[in-house]
């Protein structure tokens, strides 16, 4: 087992520091937690300690305003996080940057309050209550959070109220009350400092003693110790929501974290309900068909925990179907342990995660954050290198005597119900005959209005005022194939960068004024297209709009900014090749178009390229590409749309219309169109191969999308499909083997893969290669393959526009692929006319079993001999899909 070395020391005000060295990467993971959550809270006074988490961004005496410039200047990143129990802050910054980072966190642990004003509280206290507002009352299932935490733990239990605390004593908190709650938790003796990463001992204990030592200790903290709820009995609650499918949450109290009952709990929770393979996932969703999904979690905390179980009811099936197989599972779990495979599967998983967890020196999860989890909650970091063994060593026995003692009498039942639903009363009908089947509604999504402005912009518009929210979606024809030959990552790097700083506003008041909103303006590149998208309040949409156009009209492409996003990027481009399933990803796509190719080269770029990007070229690429003329932007929820029409015509009305550059047929020069071969990236010591295989197809406009697309789903979209049935459930070489087709105006790409165990990869990458040979016509599509596949899909098609940000990417897809408008209404009509026949016959004709490409990343001293016995011819390629010599 991978050890990580560590030292610790108290300063004389009583700061614990946890010292990590590694210097394997020039960075460094700074992490300090204050022992303060929700739980140190008062009746009246909640949600204080996530407000404060807020707050410590906003500014301290000697840097006296926001938090985020210096570091991000820096290229570091950066968040906070807070629980029932704790308050964390963490920067993972260049080494070099190691005194700054010391230097803000010392300043606002011992310096806030001086630069604590009202203005500055309000604006964050407005911003955690339209946090809480969209975490909670604006998304589906949000409130069953705020209801099963006080019938969990009936009051006065410290875990009786959520974290982000309520409406009522965030708005009569006043900013005393917060100076009081700072002075009482916020000190150095209620701290724990952690560092991971690349720093010299020495000089790292140095700077700690400067900048922290003289900081006075706090007042001494009454801890609560353990204290088990006081639920008796079943407690049963029914809400009504704005969901389509009912929601079953079974919720027991459990024990601390660190209890005996925690290990043995946990791996009951993995047999369960972790993954597909888990006994409800396959009983409810697989077998039966009577859920949508299943999850099971033991959450121990300091005080007490909680074990859940949440079931979301398939169409057509209730909750109380779902129960009675959910309690039959509990009642043999009480009976009889868990077999041998099934706790394997569960160490392993419970060891893998934890060995993942350690890859990171910074963030949440990482090395500093573990480090100061133990320490905190144990007073034992050294726990890191040994806890998972409890794990190793906790028998069947142990399981069933804890789900015996706790998966009991007493417990919460919540099920939330669609709100057309109503809850069940007491009636004289006959309960005993078995009703038939209903004739199921049929469903016709929305048809946007269109609008085309005088500048060229298209607008659709969906009216959904069933919530207060408002979901925005700008699309651009500008992604990856817009990249110029050589230099890969300047269309990526040319949207990320006009959200940091327009000729109005800089980049953080950007971030600011979108925090205040609630919200925040997020960016993705694809291939053939450019996505910005936001989602507020109604009330907040005209200034989300606002911010948006300014980014769109406006950016000044700052070189500062542009050099930390460099900084970044480049950092993430290195760490690339410490992810086998990441290098498959970008070497995968390069196989099948060709490395150098429109199609082929990586979306974000390599080290060579990024490092040579310039502002000019920025400003050149963004001048070519964004404009009116080409774009879309997609307004969904709660606004009229004559509200839209006036509000886009101010904001996006004067858009300069600019003739955007054509954009050249892709290339796929260079593309793999050989016999079958398999190309090798050597992945030294990877204890598993990432297999992806595959060819190119048609694109998205063929006649045979469809029929395609529903032979895809029989093949291995889903975990019922041929490939996951075979690698994964008959022969356990994967945890998950599924296929794709990334559709695309050019030239589309089939790939199957997933990971599988170093000692299997022949045998994996033979069974792929005959699911190939079969689907195309050695075992074609059976009569109930097909009505299966068919069936899944159309039940699942409702699914896919249940929220306005799915209905958004749903519209999207209208602009970016030329759809008609009513194209979702006819979309069954055409999936019912589809033949078994066609289905064969695009079978037959569009899967290229002979000519694939093969990739495998994984151990090649392991994997090689055996992958040579398959007489196919091999390459070994590097990590970007280039042949090696």
């Amino acid at each position: 087992m991978f050890s990580i070395s560590h030292e610790k020391l108290t300063l004389s005000n009583g700061l614990e520091v946890v010292l990590h060295q590694d210097h394997t990467l020039p960075i460094v993971g700074v992490n300090i937690w204050y022992h303060v959550g929700s739980k140190d809270e008062e009746v009246g006074r909640t949600g204080f300690a996530h407000l404060f988490e807020h707050v410590m961004f906003e500014g301290s005496k000697h840097h006296n305003k926001n938090y985020f410039d210096p570091l991000q200047q820096a290229g570091a990143v950066l968040n906070g996080s807070t629980s029932s129990d704790k308050t964390n802050y963490w920067e993972t910054v260049p080494s070099n940057y190691l005194d700054l980072a010391l230097w803000l966190e010392a300043d606002r642990m011992g310096f806030l309050l001086e630069a604590l004003d009202q203005g500055r509280f309000d604006i964050q206290r407005d911003v955690v209550k339209n946090e809480r507002r969209q975490s909670y009352e604006n998304r589906p299932y949000g409130l069953a959070q705020l209801l099963l935490q006080p019938a969990m733990f009936p009051s006065p239990h410290p875990y009786n109220w959520p974290v982000i605390g309520s409406q009522d004593d965030l708005d009569s908190a006043s900013l005393d009350d917060i100076k009081a709650f700072f002075r009482r938790f916020y000190a150095p003796s209620n701290a724990s400092l952690a560092l991971a990463g690349d720093f010299d001992i020495d000089e790292a204990k140095r700077l700690i003693e400067l900048y922290f030592g003289d900081i006075a200790p706090g007042p001494a903290i009454n801890r609560v110790g353990r204290m088990d709820s006081s639920l008796r009995g079943e407690v049963r609650l029914t809400i009504s929501d704005k969901v389509q499918l009912p929601r079953l949450y079974l919720v027991w109290p459990s024990c601390p974290m660190f209890d005996e009952d925690e290990a043995p709990l946990d791996i009951v929770a993995t047999v369960l309900g972790d993954g597909k393979s888990s006994r409800l996932y396959k009983s409810l969703v697989y077998d039966k068909q009577i859920a949508t999904d299943v999850s099971v979690g033991n959450y121990s905390q300091e005080i007490a925990g909680e074990f859940h179980i949440e079931v979301t009811a398939s169409p057509g099936h209730t909750l109380d179907e779902n129960q009675e197989v959910v309690e039959a599972e509990l009642e043999r779990i009480r009976r009889e342990p868990p077999t041998e495979l099934e706790i394997s599967r569960a160490r392993n998983r419970v060891e893998s995660q934890h060995v993942r967890q350690l890859a990171r020196f910074g963030g949440f999860g990482g090395r500093a954050d573990q480090l100061n989890h133990y320490n905190v909650h144990a007073g034992d970091p050294g726990l890191i290198n040994t806890d998972v063994e409890r794990y190793l060593v906790a028998t069947g026995e142990d399981m069933v005597r804890v789900a015996s003692s706790v998966l009991g009498d007493d417990h919460v039942r919540l099920a939330v119900l669609p709100e057309r639903a109503t809850s069940p009363s007491k009636s004289s009908i006959d309960r005993s005959k078995l009703p038939g089947g209903s004739t199921p509604r049929v469903y016709s999504p929305p048809i946007p209005r269109r609008v085309r402005m005088p500048n060229g912009l298209s607008i659709l518009h969906v009216n959904k005022p069933e919530l207060p929210v408002v979901t925005l979606g700008l699309l651009l024809k500008a992604g990856a194939t817009t990249d110029p030959t050589g230099q890969p990552g300047l269309a990526q790097m040319t949207t990320a960068m006009i959200s940091e700083g327009t000729t109005t506003r800089s980049s953080q008041q950007i971030s600011d004024e979108m925090e205040f909103l609630g919200s925040h303006l997020g960016s993705d590149t694809s291939r053939e297209h450019v996505f910005l998208s936001t989602e507020t309040l109604t009330t907040h949409w005209p200034k989300a709009l606002e911010i948006m156009a300014d980014v769109v009209k406006n950016p000044t492409f700052p070189e500062r900014e542009l050099d930390r996003l460099r900084k970044e990027r480049l950092a993430d481009l290195r760490r690339i090749s410490d992810d086998p399933v990441s290098i498959a990803q970008r070497a995968s796509r390069a196989l099948a178009y060709g490395p150098e190719s429109k199609y082929g080269h990586p979306i974000s770029g390599t080290v060579k390229a990024v490092e040579g990007l310039t502002r000019q070229e920025l400003v050149g690429h963004f001048n070519d590409y964004y404009g009116p003329g080409d774009a879309t932007l997609i307004v969904a929820g709660d606004v009229s749309r004559d509200d839209v029409m006036s509000i886009v015509e101010a904001r996006l009305g004067d858009w300069d219309q600019r003739a955007a550059q054509s954009i050249d047929e892709a290339s796929i020069e260079g593309g793999h169109t050989a016999p079958t071969t398999i190309f090798l990236a050597d992945k030294p010591g990877a204890a598993q191969s990432v297999i992806r295989a595959g060819h190119l197809t048609i694109p998205r406009h063929d006649p045979d999308y469809h029929a395609l697309n529903l032979l895809n789903y029989v093949f291995g979209s889903q975990p019922t499909a041929r490939l996951f049935m075979n690698l994964r459930q008959d022969k356990g070489y994967s945890y998950g083997y599924y296929s794709s087709i990334d559709w695309l105006i050019g030239p589309s790409v089939l790939i199957a893969g997933g990971a599988v165990e170093t000692a299997v990869t022949k045998e994996s990458v033979i069974e792929t290669l005959k699911e190939f040979a079969d689907i195309r016509g050695g075992r074609p599509v059976t009569e109930d393959e097909f009505d299966a596949a068919r069936d899944g899909i159309f039940k699942g098609f409702p699914a896919q526009f249940e929220t306005l940000g799915q209905l958004v990417n749903q519209l999207g897809n209208l602009a970016l692929f030329g759809l008609p408008d009513d194209y979702y209404s006819n979309y069954i009509a055409k999936l019912e006319a589809i033949t078994l026949d066609e289905v064969r016959r695009v079978g037959a004709e569009r899967i290229d079993d002979g000519h694939l490409f093969v990739l495998v990343v994984g151990d090649r001293e392991s994997v090689e001999p055996g992958l040579r016995e398959l007489g196919l011819p091999m390459v070994h390629v590097d990590y970007e899909g280039h042949k090696l010599p």
